[in-house]
């Protein structure tokens, strides 16, 4: 999913967002995170500018946010949004295409409560991965496929991410 970062982390109110059955391919997960990060907004507004707009994109964001998790648990089978919270793994996406030509993905773990976090950078050894962003989208989709192999926590699927 893209995300717009302004003054904080924000689901996009109008970027790419999709989520999948288990039998898509590697290529359509690297399509998907190519996508989502092309779509992203990086924001930085001047200071002192007036906040309106800025809330206002926080309400569409969330507004946005619950639709999506509440369409993820309707067509998994979920028993509510809560429940799906706290049964997927997530990444931590970005590339910075002014400076950076690589991808960075970096594995979670989860809490209990379903709350993700990166690793700290002591105990980060075989958690983050990198891939060019101009490396084929099967390429990218297999290191996707890597780095969820890497996530951690309660709530963590038994189930492999494709069978």
């Amino acid at each position: 999913m893209s995300n717009v970062i302004w003054s904080g982390l924000h689901f996009s109110p109008t970027g790419f967002a999709v989520h999948s059955p288990r039998d898509v391919t590697p290529g359509w997960i690297g399509a998907a995170v190519r996508k989502a990060l092309e779509a992203s907004e990086y924001l930085t507004p001047p200071a002192g500018s007036d906040p309106a707009p800025r809330i206002a994109m926080e309400a569409c964001s969330n507004e946005r946010r619950l639709a999506f998790w509440e369409d993820l648990a309707s067509t998994y089978g979920y028993k509510n949004v809560g429940a799906s919270w706290k049964k997927f793994d997530a990444l931590f996406v970005s590339w910075f295409y002014e400076t950076e030509p690589d991808i960075e993905i970096l594995s979670s773990k989860s809490s209990r409560v379903g709350a993700h976090s990166a690793w700290p950078s002591n105990m980060d050894e075989g958690r983050v991965f990198h891939v060019p962003f101009a490396a084929s989208d099967a390429e990218i989709g297999e290191m996707v496929l890597r780095a969820f192999s890497r996530c951690e926590g309660p709530g963590k699927s038994t189930e492999p991410l494709f069978p």
